[in-house]
């Protein structure tokens, strides 16, 4: 993730970070519909045209940007960038510099994202278009939908070039394809008043009492966190009943620690930087838009295993701008939107939209006024693909409804 509604932000947080370890015949060029389960079978496209997923049709450069023109514009289901605003912007900018086309992107921001899936299995059930055009979000929430019958077959696409920049390993082709590769739940905290952080299970220190947040339930920031703390308790998190262990320890034992549950960022960032709490769990970028924001105090625990939870994109089933949607995912993928050095935004929005090296092609884009210090903040290449532990988002999405419950029943929510 990452998200804020505040900007908060070169040295190092990090001794921290990195001391861890860490288309079969000739197609139609007829006008594309609404997306459904995939492109048909593949064809092959001649005399210049390309190939559009989804709609599987063959199409000439003036009639995509046609097309585009005639979308209008799409609705992206993302996360609360305190850069938003400078996104959308970059966009249609994009857009209007490469196809001529005015187009409104409408961007929509949760902490919450399961209400996504929430909204496409009604507008699914009910034959409906779907709502967004593009998820962005967790990894967890597209093999949700997956399950769910919810997502578009869209890769390989002649309109998103950029998926051959993008490691393998984030690829879940036909379906989605990552535009993060360090992103994970963690703690960030004040370096001065709780040096004796060092694991997760610290957190029930009662120095701590009354000066700490955790996530609230329901959601992945939660879920991260309890995949951190059930390996340092040596439970397995595709066990219901071990990790409803898990929820009981850190109810018993983090528990009067904690003054709110919550997974509102503006909330646990105000009240760590008014000096109300001396730490919060949230998201590892959370803790570059501090420290760059001026509070150098601010430090990121990284658990001993991490276990990341990165931003995937993917088209649902329904969608209603498809063209664009593949616009939009081969512009996100671009190294001047992953490394996005021109915009005019700060150094901490900067750091906060920015989550790794998806592949080699991006290790060049790492900007001038950050070259000294960025493997202080990020992992390397290689320690991105070594040191990462994959998570089996089958087995987490099968039992995480039922303890993420009883952690809201655990705690009165």
């Amino acid at each position: 993730m990452h998200r804020s509604n505040r900007v908060t932000a070169p040295r190092t947080i990090a001794a921290l970070f990195f001391a861890v370890a860490l288309v079969l015949g000739a197609c139609n060029t007829a006008t594309p519909a609404a997306s459904g389960g995939g492109g048909g079978a593949a064809v092959s496209c001649t005399g210049g045209q390309k190939h559009v997923s989804i709609t599987n049709v063959c199409m000439t450069d003036d009639q995509i940007k046609a097309e585009i023109a005639k979308e209008g514009g799409l609705v992206v289901g993302n996360w609360t960038y305190s850069a938003n605003s400078v996104l959308i912007d970059e966009f249609q900018k994009y857009v209007k510099a490469t196809y001529g086309a005015d187009v409104k992107l409408t961007y929509e921001g949760t902490q919450a994202p399961s209400e996504y899936l929430t909204k496409l299995a009604a507008a699914s059930k009910g034959g409906n278009p779907a709502p967004y055009d593009v998820i962005a979000v967790e990894e967890n929430y597209w093999a949700d939908g997956v399950t769910q019958g919810l997502v578009s077959d869209f890769l390989p696409s002649d309109l998103i070039p950029n998926q051959s920049l993008v490691l393998d390993q984030f690829q879940h082709a036909p379906t989605s394809i990552a535009f993060q590769s360090t992103a994970f739940p963690g703690v960030v905290y004040n370096k001065t008043k709780a040096p004796f952080l060092k694991t997760l299970k610290d957190l029930a220190n009662p120095a701590l009492k009354g000066k700490i947040t955790l996530p609230a339930p329901g959601d992945i920031t939660a879920g991260g966190f309890f995949l951190g703390l059930a390996s340092e308790l040596g439970k397995d998190y595709k066990d219901a009943a071990q990790m409803k262990e898990v929820v009981d320890w850190a109810v018993t034992n983090i528990g009067p620690n904690v003054v709110q549950y919550t997974t509102d960022q503006p909330t646990l960032q105000q009240l760590f930087e008014s000096g109300a709490i001396d730490a919060f769990a949230f998201w590892n970028s959370t803790a570059r838009l501090e420290y760059f924001g001026g509070h150098k105090d601010a430090t990121l625990l990284v658990p001993g295993t991490i276990y990341p939870a990165n931003g995937y994109l993917w088209i649902p089933k329904g969608a209603t701008h498809p063209v664009l949607a593949q616009v939009f995912i081969n512009w996100r993928l671009s190294p001047e939107v992953q490394f996005p050095n021109d915009w005019p935004i700060e150094h901490g929005q900067w750091s906060e939209l920015s989550e790794g090296f998806l592949g080699p092609d991006y290790v060049s884009h790492v900007p001038d006024w950050f070259a000294a210090d960025y493997f202080s903040y990020f992992p390397t290449l290689d320690q991105i693909k070594t040191q990462f532990k994959p998570v089996d988002w089958a087995a987490y999405n099968a039992t995480s409804k039922e303890w993420q419950d009883y952690y809201a029943t655990k705690i009165g929510q």
